[in-house]
């Protein structure tokens, strides 16, 4: 029986707490919740039979044997500061830009600590979860939600927090195309309709295939046709440099280069 604690309940918690509760894990699976947020908590706990909400963090971590910690960035020290975590636990940390270095300095007994960038999609057990450092329990736990990509070292394991920056300007993307529509004259729910129902073909096609993304690229373009017009038009070097430089200003603000 795996015993995994989960201390913040916000949104990714609760995906991956989900996530696990419809797998084929679940009749393996005790999940303990913080009351942090406690409606959020007394919601899953009423949904999932396996899932308990604890009297305090400290209980979630002396039920549990891997504990995930989903707090925001600024209150990583304060909720560390106040549990005593033993050396024979596993911390699993989904706290974005904190290095293993700081959680260390708040953990005296020195338990396993491994880092992980859990994804919305793993409610759907669909996410690929990029870990660091490699630990078999916590990939067979992945596995459950949809796989894992291992760092070789927690710079690598960087470049992928940044990359997860890009999702809200895949949406501002597909907002600014429906906006031309809309400008052109379309209806906004009609042009909503119709981008929603060209865009999410693409994603069965990433979900489908293992084509590497170059191949993608040409397998929907026609030489000389519109689709490649648009990409050489709009994703020129230009753009692709400017896309290049502000994820790079996300890795510095992840790895603590820059100012936060």
């Amino acid at each position: 029986m795996t015993r995994i604690g989960f201390i913040g309940v916000g949104e990714i918690a609760s995906a991956m707490v989900e996530g696990l509760a419809d797998s084929e894990a679940k009749a393996d699976l005790q999940i303990f919740l913080s009351p942090r947020n406690a409606d959020r908590a007394a919601k899953l706990s009423e949904s999932i039979e396996s899932a308990t909400v604890c009297r305090s963090n400290q209980d979630v971590v002396d039920r549990s044997d891997l504990i995930v910690l989903a707090v925001l960035p600024q209150q990583t020290d304060a909720v560390l500061d106040e549990l005593d975590i033993p050396a024979e636990k596993t911390l699993v940390s989904a706290v974005a830009g904190v290095s293993t270095i700081t959680l260390k300095a708040n953990l005296p007994h020195s338990p396993t600590i491994v880092r992980v960038i859990p994804l919305p999609a793993v409610r759907e057990r669909k996410g690929v979860t990029a870990v660091y450092p490699a630990n078999d329990a916590v990939e067979e736990l992945l596995n459950h939600l949809g796989g894992s990509v291992i760092a070789a070292d927690e710079t690598m394991f960087s470049t992928l927090s940044a990359v997860t920056a890009t999702m809200s300007a895949h949406f501002a993307f597909l907002q600014t195309i429906t906006a031309w529509l809309v400008a052109r004259g379309w209806d906004q729910a009609d042009a909503d309709h119709f981008i929603r129902g060209q865009f999410v073909g693409l994603g069965t096609t990433l979900a489908q295939t293992t084509d590497p993304i170059d191949d993608l690229v040409a397998a929907h373009e026609t030489p000389g046709g519109l689709n490649e017009m648009l990409n050489n038009e709009w994703m020129d070097k230009a753009n692709r440099k400017s896309l290049a430089s502000a994820l790079d200003a996300v890795f510095d603000r992840v790895t603590g280069s820059a100012g936060d």
